[in-house]
């Protein structure tokens, strides 16, 4: 995998969502904890979270209950009651970062715009209609059965092709060394948004091309290399 250089046009931009355009981590913490204690586990601060999220809530089911793991036969029931308890409350404490909604204004109509995440595809997208009610995502795609999650690019190149962009001329945003692999497998380049879940040294030594300390920065960035 090479990483992409930073130095061309820019035609496209997908975007994380979790830890990049949004902090949801109360939201993601609330219903893991209490899926946790229900079913007997000790619940963990908010902020452990941080380092946890990112591979999907399934995942992060199995990472939150590693001292005392579920059973096979437990743990699709236990995600299952994960998947309800979020579904009822996704947008409780869940916020757009300082900087998000200016800059996906600012974008307006001069590029297409695209949310891919490892949060399950309908979340994903109550999410976004949520808070970015006016942002024209062309694409908006979450985690589906039967489909490869991030860091597999697949999706990732699907809406590519779907906007007849090349990857070399797409900026991918996100803040975890999962988005950096992904970026890098689908030849787009790899932005890093240190202001969310991991932070920028996490980025860098996975392979950012470039690291931006807030979604102001980026979208300086972006002015200098669209179309």
């Amino acid at each position: 995998m090479e990483k992409r250089k930073a130095g061309g046009t820019i035609r496209g931009v997908v975007f994380d969502l979790d830890g990049t355009l949004v902090d949801s981590l109360a939201d993601i913490a609330a219903a893991v904890n209490a899926t946790l204690v229900a079913h007997g586990r000790e619940p963990h601060p908010v902020e452990a979270y941080n380092a946890m999220v990112g591979w999907g809530l399934k995942q992060l089911l199995v990472t939150a209950s590693v001292d005392n793991p579920f059973a096979a036969e437990v743990l699709e029931t236990a995600y299952q009651d994960v998947l309800v308890r979020y579904r009822a409350h996704p947008v409780v404490h869940t916020r757009a970062y300082p900087g998000v909604s200016d800059l996906l204004a600012g974008l307006g109509n001069r590029v297409p715009l695209g949310v891919f995440s490892n949060k399950e595809d309908g979340m994903t997208n109550t999410i976004v209609r949520t808070l970015f009610p006016n942002a024209g995502f062309r694409s908006v795609v979450g985690a589906q059965p039967g489909k490869p999650h991030k860091p597999d690019p697949t999706a990732l190149l699907e809406i590519l092709a779907a906007w007849g962009i090349e990857p070399s001329s797409c900026a991918y945003l996100g803040d975890s060394d999962v988005d950096m692999e992904t970026a890098a497998r689908a030849g787009v380049v790899a932005c890093g948004a240190a202001w969310g879940f991991r932070g920028e040294a996490e980025l860098k030594a996975s392979g950012a091309a470039e690291v931006f300390a807030d979604a102001t920065a980026f979208g300086r960035w972006l002015g200098a290399h669209l179309v």
